[in-house]
């Protein structure tokens, strides 16, 4: 067998490296999603990582379509299409770094990005979703990249 990229996912390697101890700042966190890592979907997320920036993308994206439709609802129909716009643009920005740090904690537990189809399935699908998010991430390498770090 050929050593190739298929290799790391066969057998888990030690590291050197130990699982983080500290938990991020939230503002870490979310300067990474939104700054550093907005389109990357290979690597790993720690918890922290994944838990601060969702809570983040949920409370800030509400508030803000909130305002916006109420902003937009007081200037009539055409105030509400372009709040409308405005909102699915900026649930979009959310959307998008919110996407990839789901399949980057994905990839901490040894999971693929796929895994993320099972919240398709109502109940069923979202526990082992909920159940993968908050368990603790492997501690060796595996196929998706070295322990994530908590620091930036």
């Amino acid at each position: 067998m050929a050593r190739g990229s298929g290799y790391l996912s066969q057998f888990p390697v030690k590291s050197s490296q130990v699982r983080p101890t500290n938990i991020m700042k939230p503002s870490a966190a979310i300067e990474i999603c939104f700054q550093q890592k907005y389109f990357d979907f290979s690597g790993r997320s720690s918890r922290s990582e994944f838990g601060f920036f969702f809570f983040f993308s949920l409370l800030f994206s509400t508030i803000i379509n909130a305002i916006l439709l109420y902003v937009g609802s007081l200037f009539g129909e055409w105030g509400d299409i372009i709040s409308l716009v405005l909102s699915l643009i900026v649930s979009l920005l959310f959307f998008i770094p919110l996407l990839a740090v789901s399949v980057r904690r994905l990839h901490d537990v040894g999971e693929s990005g796929w895994f993320m189809l099972m919240g398709i399935l109502p109940l069923i699908g979202w526990y082992f979703l909920f159940k993968a998010y908050i368990n603790e991430g492997e501690t060796t390498i595996n196929a998706y990249g070295r322990l994530p770090s908590n620091d930036l």
